[in-house]
């Protein structure tokens, strides 16, 4: 039953590192726009017994790599080559 769990975690981040790909290609071939907004709330916690999870995903262009956080560094620069 311990594998399960396991299971849901790994299957969900592989989703997480294929949107992530999807996300760049589509933004680098103009596909997409740079601002995606995706939320939506699981009504339930373990933390809080009448309360819920809220799950926010959202993408949105910086002029500048100021907001990343210290180490992250944004190069290089990618670029479609076709």
């Amino acid at each position: 039953m311990t594998e399960a769990p396991n299971y849901r975690r790994e299957r969900i981040e592989r989703l997480f590192n294929e949107l992530r790909h999807e996300i760049t290609r589509g933004m680098l071939e103009g596909e997409i726009d740079e601002e995606i907004h995706f939320n939506f709330v699981i009504p339930v916690s373990k933390h809080f017994p009448k309360g819920c999870v809220i799950f926010k995903c959202e993408t949105r262009p910086s002029p500048d790599a100021h907001m990343l956080p210290i180490g992250v560094v944004c190069e290089p620069r990618l670029k479609v080559v076709k």
